[in-house]
């Protein structure tokens, strides 16, 4: 199965993630991305965490090198109790691009 070959690749090759807990793949249009990410949030309103995750784990890697994401990503990740991979994606996204005005807004916001 190709995608299973593509998926274990990109597993291999930590570099493909940029700052994303996900591997990256091909990056999605914006419109299609604020969808998901609005979806994830309303579901984690409604408390349904297996449902954000279903939706993060779907939109994550495609979310290329938007750093204007961190943040709502972060929160989300925070909501469904993944801390652990905030950290190691605010670290990743400081150290890629430290002079980013979103990086430093979605730290400071994450971890203060």
């Amino acid at each position: 199965m190709p995608h299973i070959a593509q998926a274990n690749e990109a597993l291999d090759m930590p570099e493909n993630n940029g700052f994303w807990p996900w591997p990256q793949q091909e990056e999605w249009p914006n419109r299609e991305v604020a969808l998901k990410i609005k979806e994830a949030m309303e579901e984690a309103k409604r408390k349904n965490v297996a449902q954000v995750m279903v939706l993060l784990d779907e939109v994550g890697p495609h979310l290329g090198d938007r750093t204007k994401l961190l943040y709502p990503i972060g929160a989300l990740l925070q909501r469904v109790g993944r801390a652990s991979a905030v950290d190691q994606m605010i670290a990743a996204a400081v150290e890629a691009e430290p002079d980013d005005k979103d990086v430093q807004a979605a730290k400071a916001k994450l971890r203060p």
